[in-house]
């Protein structure tokens, strides 16, 4: 059995759009998964931000002691573990030009960009942490909207410590 041309050029066409079709669908469940990771990334960056903060500030004075007074340059782990440590720091630094970038954005974004960057710097940059709850009754709304405000503000941030990668999932 023979297939003549229109047939052929049919089933090849078919077979094409089929190939392409679950080419996009591989692609998009890549973007979702890389998604999932830069929020959670982000995320537990954010939960953990007080415990990285107060260990990237004696970092330095401990790299150069250690260097200096305790081993020779050449030890590998020594190496190993001062360029983890520094790498914290400069990743420290980085989060918070970034927190620094977001809020002018922020301010910009009017009333409810303001609400939104100051929820997410209530509830884990300061200090004193503030409960949902809390922030609800300082801006006289509900707990939904303050929980909604925290998820868009932690999407947001994720695009400033990722870049343009982030914003193509603004876009879909």
């Amino acid at each position: 059995m023979t297939l003549d041309e229109a047939t052929l050029k049919e089933v090849t066409k078919l077979a094409a759009k089929a190939g392409a079709e679950a080419a996009r669908e591989q692609r998009h469940k890549e973007f979702l998964h890389e998604n999932t990771w830069r929020l959670k990334n982000t995320r537990l960056l954010l939960k953990n931000y007080d415990v990285l903060k107060d260990h990237s500030i004696d970092i330095k004075t401990d790299i150069d002691m250690y260097l200096k007074d305790v081993f020779g340059e050449d030890d590998l782990k020594l190496r190993s573990i001062t360029g983890y440590k520094a790498r914290s720091e400069k990743m420290m630094e980085y989060t918070d030009l970034m927190l620094e970038a977001y809020k002018k954005c922020a301010d910009k974004g009017g009333e409810e960009g303001r609400r939104q960057y100051f929820v997410l710097e209530h509830t884990f940059i300061t200090a004193r942490k503030w409960t949902a709850r809390e922030l609800a009754n300082y801006f006289s709304t509900s707990d939904r909207t303050i929980r909604r405000d925290l998820k868009k503000s932690i999407e947001n941030f994720s695009t400033f410590l990722f870049g343009i990668v982030s914003i193509e999932e603004m876009v879909k």
